[in-house]
């Protein structure tokens, strides 16, 4: 079971590396804006709403609200 969720995992990623590789060949300045764009501000953006869903339940409780 757990190897089959590896392998789904793993052939997920291919597949997202495949179709990143041919948007960037097909459209470089759409993947570039992506890239050095895109990216930063999902991955800032999921920081900020993780930190939120923690830290929220852990203010509440201490009575910081």
């Amino acid at each position: 079971m757990m190897m089959h969720i590896l392998y789904s995992i793993k052939k997920f990623g291919n597949l997202f590396d495949t179709k990143a590789e041919r948007l960037m060949f097909r459209h470089p300045l759409l993947g570039f804006f992506a890239m050095f764009v895109g990216v930063p501000a999902f991955v800032l953006l999921a920081v900020g709403i993780s930190t939120v869903i923690i830290m929220f339940p852990v203010s509440w409780m201490f009575g910081w609200m």
